[in-house]
């Protein structure tokens, strides 16, 4: 098995899958890339990028089995084999479509169905941790490719948060000599890093500021039974409802100091439950115009509040779904007055694919034995490995 491993290190230039299914659970994001070298001296190269559709009755599973309510250990035992299938798919998906190209390796992070970053006791323990589905041992398996996964446990082992991890990639991509620049990703949840002008790691600035699209998306279901608002339509319908505003206003997440973390935990269907219980009557369109602006409100906050007497920044990268959403960009471009505002598609990254490409990097930082948390943005004791190596026969 140590030859797999050393045929692999071996290699300069390596072939690579990063696997990827977000807070919504709608698709496998899966990208081929190659990649040169390891740590700040990694060269990259986007060659293919697809969304494997997941069905609806798995994704009605997984977020079913994300609440402690709703979860049972039988259907999260067998998610956790179904997950990785669906992954494993995605890669043949890829090896398709690009049949001359031999894939060295997959990086797969799975599909988040608990995050608890705030340290509990428990059975006299004081512990954070984190729960992803979808083992990497059965990708590995299915497709015959060594996979690295379960990239978030090892800082959780270090009192990190465990999140987030995109910033590695923000500073081995994005660093400047000549500008700070902010790299924001609306998912699910929205993260935001700041590289400050002439960076060293330590030096990185980066947390998870709120909500992306994940409020926007669970409202757009409960009121119009749509998975998410697309290119913000509904929001361009409505306008902002000032006491609902205010009542969003009154939550304590995105008020908090760095390093933090957060997920469906806080801005699921409890938090658009107590929306709806409170603000129903108003128009739909004005409710989602509302929860857009929020979304924006709390990003710019976070970088005034925590960032900007530290770091100025001259201009803002922005990936993920949100990215597509007018309202959230105006609403951003309004807050930023000032700064510079890109689509991370101008340096030759799809936004979609940006974290997708990110848990490639990540293992073949693993195989390289290059630890790629970072202390200053998860509140870790210390810079780890992060990944398990699943081998393939």
């Amino acid at each position: 098995m140590a030859e797999i491993l050393n045929h692999i290190i071996r290699k300069k230039i390596h072939h690579a899958v990063g696997l990827l299914s977000g807070t919504s659970v709608d698709g496998v994001d899966a990208v081929l890339v190659r990649i040169g070298g390891s740590g700040i001296n990694t060269k990259l190269k986007i060659i293919d990028f697809i969304t494997l559709n997941i069905p609806k009755q798995l994704t009605n599973a997984v977020l079913r089995n994300s609440h402690v309510k709703t979860a049972n250990i039988e259907e999260i035992c067998r998610l956790n084999v179904i997950i990785g299938k669906l992954f494993g798919n995605g890669v043949k998906r890829l090896q398709k479509r690009n049949k001359g190209v031999k894939i060295d390796f997959i990086g797969s992070h799975g599909q988040t169905i608990h995050h608890l970053p705030k340290k509990l006791s428990y059975a006299g323990h004081n512990v954070k941790s984190t729960l992803q589905i979808g083992d990497p041992s059965v990708i590995a398996n299915l497709t015959g490719i060594t996979t690295v996964g379960d990239f978030r446990i090892a800082d959780c082992a270090v009192d990190g948060d465990g999140a987030p991890l995109v910033p590695y990639l923000d500073y081995i991509l994005f660093r400047s000599k000549k500008l700070s620049r902010g790299l924001l990703n609306i998912g699910g949840i929205s993260n935001l890093t700041v590289l400050p002008k002439s960076c060293k790691r330590n030096d990185v600035i980066a947390f998870d500021t709120g909500p992306g699209n994940m409020v926007i998306d669970g409202l757009m279901m409960q009121l119009y039974k749509k998975p998410f608002d697309k290119n913000g339509k509904t929001a361009g319908k409505g306008k902002i409802n000032q006491k609902l505003f205010e009542f969003l206003l009154q939550d304590d997440y995105y008020k908090l100091k760095p390093p933090k973390s957060t997920g469906r935990e806080h801005y699921g269907n409890n938090f658009t439950g107590t929306i709806l219980k409170k603000f129903r009557k108003y128009p739909g369109a004005d409710i989602i115009r509302t929860v857009t602006e929020y979304t924006a409100y709390t990003i710019w906050n976070n970088y005034d509040k925590f960032i900007s007497r530290k770091a100025k920044i001259d201009e803002l990268i922005i990936s993920g779904g949100g990215a597509n959403n007018p309202f959230i960009v105006n609403s951003l471009k309004n807050y930023f007055n000032g700064v510079q505002i890109k689509k991370i598609d101008a340096y030759g990254i799809n936004q979609d694919s940006k974290e997708a490409v990110l848990f490639a990097v990540l293992a073949n930082e693993c195989l390289s034995g290059i630890p790629a948390n970072m202390k200053s943005v998860t509140g870790s004791k210390k810079d780890v490995i992060l990944g398990k190596i699943c081998l393939a026969n």
